[in-house]
């Protein structure tokens, strides 16, 4: 993990999204704003819970894998809030998309608000409430916010010129205000402490990181107890759009150039 002041903000920049575990320890009980192309809210050790499970019953230890899978889950969550294994340790048994429930189950942070492109249609994690599903919100602390398009859109989300003008708008007021006015509905206090969080996967168009006007982000990042920044680098070339030549160093340029305007 990087640590870089930028016009007095600081940032914490990692190569894979759960690292930015190490900088919300630190400063634990923040909420998250996170800007993302994925949700990144799959289940805390569900990839290494399956395999190491996987790999006990074949070798004749246990009987029964989804049990145990879901006891090497609670396992991990133990260890660490009894102070058995550091970050560093949790962190090479977590994927880039399992930290976010990982940091709510342990109270690292409170509540996070993911503004992403990607979107789901359902969770099986508990943790999580999908804006504008058939659920009722339940307090649940991990919110997922996916809008197809920008406010007030016109298009029509099948010919794909939603999909470029939402790429586009990533950061334009016009855009983020709607996230951050959500945010706050769902917590009145979200935006007193919180952590700014981007993925450079976020960014998927040239013109996502030259808005027309950026006053909303531009006070998110003012307002933020510091930011926390994913490279990603094979996630920014997955998620950017064919004609795009981004890479999560030109991102990472491109923001640190925008927080030094303030």
């Amino acid at each position: 993990m990087q640590k870089k002041t930028v016009n007095h903000k600081v940032l914490y920049i990692v190569s894979s999204h759960n690292q930015v575990l190490e900088a919300w320890e630190a400063a634990p009980g923040l909420n998250v704003f996170s800007l993302d192309y994925h949700t990144d809210t799959r289940g805390a050790f569900q990839n290494y819970s399956y395999w190491r499970a996987d790999s006990e019953v074949k070798a004749g230890k246990c009987g029964d894998q989804d049990k145990r899978t879901g006891e090497l889950k609670v396992e991990k969550i133990r260890q660490y809030l009894d102070g058995r294994v550091s970050i560093d340790r949790i962190n090479d048994n977590l994927r880039h998309d399992e930290h976010i429930d990982f940091a709510v189950r342990t109270n690292l942070i409170d509540t996070a608000f993911i503004l992403s492109a990607n979107r789901n249609e359902s969770s099986s994690n508990p943790n999580v409430f999908i804006v504008n599903s058939d659920e009722t919100y339940q307090n649940q602390r991990i919110i997922e916010y996916s809008p197809l398009c920008v406010p007030d859109c016109r298009k029509s989300i099948h010919d794909g010129a939603c999909k470029t003008l939402r790429a586009d708008s990533a950061i334009e007021d016009s855009f983020l205000a709607e996230a951050v006015y959500r945010a706050s509905s769902f917590k009145s206090n979200f935006f007193d402490n919180y952590i700014l969080d981007i993925d450079c996967d976020y960014f998927n168009t040239d013109q996502s990181l030259f808005p027309g006007h950026m006053d909303v982000f531009l006070r998110l990042i003012r307002e933020a107890s510091f930011l926390t920044i994913a490279l990603e680098p094979e996630c920014v070339k997955i998620c950017r759009q064919d004609d795009c030549g981004l890479t999560s160093d030109t991102i990472l340029q491109r923001l640190i150039e925008i927080i030094e305007k303030g």
